[in-house]
Order: structure tokens, then sequence, then C-alpha cells
């Protein structure tokens, strides 16, 4: 039986994707692994590519966009492996990178998820481990005030970079490994989740199940970072605070979540308000207005007073 399978989530990627699956054939490990490509109705001839350069892959394109959560339960669904290696299509892997966290979890059968320690394009390490969301880590992880917050958090990763693996609360999806046993019989991810917040879910479900997750900085992986989701801004801005709501729907009080919603919206105010103020270089225009589109759709559907279910 195959005993590890990469799992790989494309939508309109095709020349990082391509860049991705070279790095996995020059840098995987000779052993029992497969590797699973589900394409989300990319038009970008994803799927000329995959067949072409690639025939070794197992490839399923959709006729229509599942999401990430649900493309991942359905590569999930074709392979028996033991241990699933999820990784974005805008990743590259190093030597040395798949090998270090299997042999974690054959040595720690107690640890449910293993990630690698994610670096960008200049090999500096970027976030990818967090504590599990709550009102106060939403403004400094995801509010106005998060890029300002953000450089001296760098800051404090490279000072406090270390080999030793440690404890996490939750890590991206763009690349971890988890163990097949540790998800008990369930999907891998809540299909609910449409894009973002489904890793959340995720790593608070093994919590309570009981199974560790560690972060293992001996294996490093490349993220070049939302490659697919610029390509539609206003949607992923989106989703991204849609998904934020429903995670506190499904797991903390009513009040926690009317706290969310309300905060939310102070930030998307706040958004407006610069845009307005300081609106860049004509070049930023497209995206400012995109931007602008979101953050109003956002006040909409997050409306603190409204009564409506998020969760279906």
């Amino acid at each position: 039986m195959v005993q590890v399978a990469i799992q790989i989530v494309s939508w309109n990627c095709r020349e990082v994707l391509r860049e991705c699956l070279y790095s996995l054939r020059q840098n995987l490990p000779q052993v029992d692994l497969e590797i699973i490509v589900i394409d989300n109705a990319s038009s970008d001839s994803t799927s000329e590519m995959i067949k072409k350069e690639f025939p070794e892959i197992r490839f399923s394109t959709q006729s229509r966009n599942l999401g990430f959560a649900k493309a991942n339960n359905l590569a999930l669904s074709m392979t028996g492996a033991e241990y699933l290696f999820i990784l974005n299509p805008d990743t590259r892997i190093f030597p040395g990178t798949l090998e270090a966290l299997s042999d974690f979890l054959d040595k720690n059968p107690d640890v449910g998820l293993a990630a690698p320690q994610i670096v960008d394009e200049n090999d500096v390490i970027v976030s990818s481990v967090f504590r599990f969301p709550s009102i106060w880590n939403y403004w400094i992880e995801h509010s106005l005030l998060a890029k300002g917050l953000e450089r001296i958090r760098r800051r404090k990763r490279h000072e406090k970079s270390t080999r030793a693996p440690r404890e996490i609360d939750w890590a991206t999806g763009a690349a971890f490994l988890a163990r097949r046993s540790a998800l008990e019989g369930e999907p891998l991810f809540d299909e609910r989740f449409f894009l973002y917040s489904e890793d959340a879910d995720l790593c608070l479900r093994l919590k309570k199940n009981g199974w560790k997750r560690r972060l293992v900085p001996a294996s490093r992986v490349c993220h070049l970072h939302r490659q697919s989701s610029k390509k539609a801004r206003y949607f992923t801005i989106i989703q991204l605070f849609v998904s934020m709501d429903l995670y506190f729907q499904k797991h903390k009080s009513p009040v926690t979540r009317f706290l969310l919603r309300s905060f939310i919206c102070v930030d998307m105010i706040l958004r407006l308000i610069l845009i307005r103020i300081y609106p860049g270089k004509e070049s930023f225009q497209i995206d400012n207005n995109q931007r602008k589109k979101a953050y109003r759709e956002i006040l909409r559907r997050l409306n603190p007073l409204y009564r409506g279910k998020t969760l279906e």
C-alpha cells in the first residue's frame, strides 16, 4: 500500500503548479508514494500540461470549482495512504522536506499533524503556524494593524528560529503532513469552509480528539503565497472573513461571534477610509476597486445585527 499521498488542489495557476511538480519530481525520496492533483475547473490549460508533462500523476479535473476543502476530501477518497501531505500549488519543496515530516510522525505516534517551516522566495521565514482564532488574534493577524505587526513578528521569528520541533495550535493548509488514522474516519476538512479556516478547524478537531500538532523546522517549504487567490481578489477577501465567521459560529459562543462581526465591520470601515485618503499609485486602482467592493460586501454580510444562519 502507498505510504504517502501528496494532495494538491489547483485553480488557474498552471505555471506555478508546473514548478511545484518539478520540485517534487527532483526532491522526493524514492519511497512508496503518489501525487494526486485535483483541478477546480481551471481555464488555463492546466489539464493539458499535467497530461503532457506529468503522466505519472493521478489527476482529476472538475467541471466546477469545488473549493479547497471539498477538493482535498475528494483526493483523500482516491488514496489509502496513511500519511497525507497537503500542499499548495504555489510551493516548492527542498531535499529532505518530506522525509523530515514522515520520520517525525513515525517516531511520534501521538502526533496527528506535522508542519514544515514555511519560507518565502528569499528564504525568509514567514508566518505559518498560529494560535487558535480568537477576538484578540483577529486584530494582530487579520486586521488593518496586521501588516505592521507582521514586521515585528518577523524580527522575533528570526531571533528565535530553532531547529527543535515545537507544539502548535494550527498550521496553514499551504503545507502539512497529516496522519490518516488521526481523522478517525471523518473527512479531512469540513466542506462548509469553501476557502480559508478549514485548516484551523481541522487542527482544533485533532486537539479535541487528543492528537498533537507540531512544527518541524528541519522540514522546509517555500511558499510563493496566494498565486491563485490574487487572481480573484474580490472573492477571496470575502471568503477570508466569511470563513472566519463560520469558524466562530461553529466553535465560539454567540456573544463572541457578535463581537467578531462587530470588530470586522469596524475594520472594514477603517480600510475604506484609508483607501479613500491614500489611494496609492494609479496602477493600484484596479486592486483598490476590488478591495472596496469586497469590504462593502463584507459589511453587508457580516452586519452583527444580521440574524441569518451561516452554516448550511
